[in-house]
């Protein structure tokens, strides 16, 4: 993210009014402290920046690859390698994902996958961190997004190539189930064939009961804490820093995480499912449209 030059600032106040210095000093204090109740980052020593991505204008997201297909998990929803792009959003620089009708049955949206791929070596741990807000529009009204229905926003972790036999981590899975409704959760797929999942959704973990999307004005910092100490892995998901679950190897029957292997990083919104029990695809209301803005993705490596 870009910041005002305060040095300049300084200077031009102090030349035309002497009380514009302290007024200044006021704005990026202001300025700082609301920057750390968005991130909240913890990224000290002894951790390493391995990857990052501020998302900004212009920059052509060179370091993703942008999906243009159909969603494996929904027949009404298709990914279009034009819909990821980088804006101005609340006063950040962003990835933006949108969702567009094109008809009664299919909407258009966003899926972009992270060239750079990363999995913790025996000793070391991974953090991998991302603020994101979910957002509504209805013409030029902002809505929230408990007020749509079924849109499905994620952000998460996978080895594609052979799913699920190198694990996949979600971090973020979001429905919404309007009027006034949404669910969060964590989940862990794996399995030992390609294409056979063999946890089920054994392994999904519900938000906390007092997670509330609108909250922070909508922007919230999701983690996920990937580590190997002496060839026992965990992981860890939080959401503004509040643990969402631990998973071990104990956690779920048959799963293995000492087989994953290294994981990209992805954001999209899904709409819809496969399964109408789930989510009915008579009452899919996006309204204009549903949005994922992203300010900042990291990963941070560390020894342990």
């Amino acid at each position: 993210m870009r910041k005002v030059n305060t040095i300049t600032l300084l200077l031009t106040c102090f030349l035309g009014f002497s009380s514009c210095a302290e007024n200044a000093l006021k704005e990026e204090k202001k300025a700082d402290t609301n920057a750390k109740e968005s991130t909240q980052k913890v990224a000290g020593s002894p951790w390493v920046k391995q990857f990052e991505d501020t998302f900004d204008v212009g920059s052509g997201l060179s370091q993703w690859t942008k999906e243009q297909r159909a969603d494996y998990n929904s027949w009404y929803c298709d990914y279009s390698s034009s819909v990821p792009t980088t804006q101005w959003r609340d006063g950040k620089q962003c990835l933006e994902i949108k969702t567009t009708k094109l008809n009664a049955y299919k909407y258009q949206s966003g899926f972009i996958t992270s060239n750079y791929q990363y999995k913790p070596e025996n000793n070391t741990e991974y953090m991998l961190s991302a603020n994101i807000k979910l957002i509504a529009m209805d013409g030029g009204t902002y809505k929230s997004f408990k007020d749509t229905y079924g849109a499905w926003p994620a952000f998460w972790s996978v080895q594609g190539n052979g799913w699920p036999t190198k694990g996949e981590i979600d971090i973020m899975e979001g429905y919404s189930f309007a009027p006034n409704a949404s669910r969060f959760t964590s989940n862990i797929f794996y399995g030992t064939s390609v294409g056979a999942n063999l946890l089920g959704n054994a392994a999904e973990r519900n938000y906390p009961a007092n997670f509330n999307v609108d909250g922070n004005n909508g922007w919230h910092l999701y983690e996920s804490f990937w580590r190997m100490k002496d060839n026992v892995v965990t992981v860890t998901i939080k959401v503004d820093n509040i643990t969402v679950a631990t998973y071990t190897n104990g956690s779920v029957s048959n799963l293995n995480f000492n087989n994953f292997g290294t994981h990209s990083i992805i954001f999209n919104i899904n709409v819809g499912s496969k399964d109408s029990n789930f989510i009915d695809p008579n009452k899919i209301n996006l309204f204009t449209t549903v949005m994922m803005w992203v300010d900042d993705v990291t990963v941070y490596k560390r020894p342990i």
